[in-house]
């Protein structure tokens, strides 16, 4: 697909660093999500363009047939594709500050040539690469821009001092220019005013969720057998995301020993601290070691598999932990819930207190607290099942309520861009 002149009804373009040519993270998913949304509720006159962070064949972080699969959905709704540039010649959708500055720079860029005729405009921007794209957009273009923040540096790596102030001055001036900063959660509407100092009446609603078709349980896919070691076939704990330290992965092995030492009888552990690809990053490598030197239990995944999230679904599962020391929205849960996974441990980190509550949803520990976790663990373990069922039903419920991520896209486009939406008053 290629880019095309606005049709005078309006456009909505969507910027995504993850989700369009293959998926890392959650963000990756509900990306997808919205533009699956966003294709199927747009007028027919309103035009749709999608500016994703480029990515070529020979990246690790590139996916074929998630590519594929995503312009299959753009092709439905004849959009517009327009690939930027965020400095590293397609090999990574992230990366530091400077491919940050570059990636807000090429979309502001694309949009000023989309924008090439006046038309009602929506520049819905997600995630932390495009935070800096008001100050470059045209004037008149500003006040449609919703910058999506579903993470910020003030969370995740609260030394990089260059990197917050680079992101409060990008969000300050979206805020200026009449645009809005997107909460996916109550946590993150809270920190965006407490830490970013962006004003309340700047702030919109995108409350993360997931879409109907991924609130309704799948048959189980067969396995590869690496992902399902024989130690687990019958019953194991699950533990995904991003390998990086925030997400608590230490914390988890430091409670599986407090555990192990207190005699309870642990299914084995399934620690899925991923990336896109070999080789094994630093992180991954002291995971590894902690591991082997503790004789702990536990298989460990360093690449990223679909397969990781279809183990939700697999009946030897006996709960799936979330250990996060920081969690903007925390998307594991609602999966779990959906794929009939219980029960789920987590802790009460940022947006996870919203997902997970005891005794309603799962089982909770304080962040950073390993003996907290074993001990909510523990509970979970030792729980009487009929308690785990009450608990998957109040889950779905949470789901299918607070985080319909469809009626969520449909509330948001019908604040922002009424115009955009084939019905902005039906359901």
């Amino acid at each position: 697909m290629t880019m095309g002149g606005t049709h005078q009804s309006g456009v909505v373009i969507v910027a995504v660093h993850d989700g369009f040519y293959g998926c890392g993270t959650g963000a990756g998913q509900s990306n997808r999500a919205f533009l699956r949304i966003v294709a199927d509720l747009l007028a027919p006159a309103v035009r749709l363009a999608v500016l994703p962070i480029r990515l070529v064949p020979g990246s690790s972080e590139y996916d074929p047939a998630w590519h594929q699969q995503t312009l299959a959905i753009l092709g439905d709704a004849s959009a517009d594709v327009v690939p930027v540039d965020n400095g590293t010649a397609g090999r990574t959708r992230f990366g530091g500050l400077d491919c940050f500055c570059a990636a807000s720079a090429s979309a502001a860029a694309s949009t000023s040539l989309l924008l090439s005729r006046p038309a009602r405009v929506l520049i819905v921007a997600f995630d932390v690469p495009f935070f800096g794209m008001a100050p470059l957009l045209p004037p008149p273009a500003r006040p449609g821009l919703v910058n999506v923040a579903r993470a910020t540096a003030a969370l995740q790596t609260p030394g990089d001092s260059d990197r917050i102030a680079w992101e409060r001055a990008g969000l300050l001036a979206t805020a200026t220019a009449g645009g809005h900063i997107a909460a996916t959660s109550r946590h993150i509407r809270d920190h965006l005013t407490a830490a970013y100092e962006i004003p309340q009446s700047a702030i919109t609603n995108l409350t993360n969720g997931l879409t109907c078709a991924e609130q309704k349980p799948e048959p189980t896919p067969p396995l590869e057998s690496r992902l399902l070691p024989a130690a687990a076939e019958h019953g194991f704990l699950l533990s995904f995301g991003r390998a990086e330290p925030y997400k608590g992965f230490d914390d988890l092995l430091d409670a599986l020993r407090v555990l192990a030492n207190s005699g309870l009888r642990v299914p084995h552990t399934i620690l899925a601290a991923v990336t896109d690809g070999p080789p094994p990053t630093a992180y991954q490598r002291h995971l590894a070691h902690r591991i082997d030197a503790g004789h702990l239990d536990v298989t460990l995944h360093t690449t990223f598999s679909s397969g990781i999230r279809a183990l939700l679904g697999h009946p030897a599962l006996a709960g799936v932990i979330v250990p996060s020391r920081a969690e903007p929205f925390g998307r594991i849960p609602l999966e779990a819930y959906a794929a009939g996974a219980s029960p789920v441990i987590a802790t009460t980190a940022g947006g996870l207190a919203e997902t997970v509550t005891e005794p309603l949803t799962g089982y909770t520990s304080s962040p950073a607290d390993p003996r907290s976790l074993a001990a909510a663990i523990g509970r979970a373990l030792t729980a009487d099942p009929a308690e785990h069922t009450r608990m998957l039903a109040e889950g779905r419920r949470l789901t299918a309520t607070r985080h319909d991520y469809h009626a969520n896209v449909r509330a948001f486009l019908t604040r922002h861009a009424p115009w955009a939406i084939s019905s902005p008053q039906s359901a």
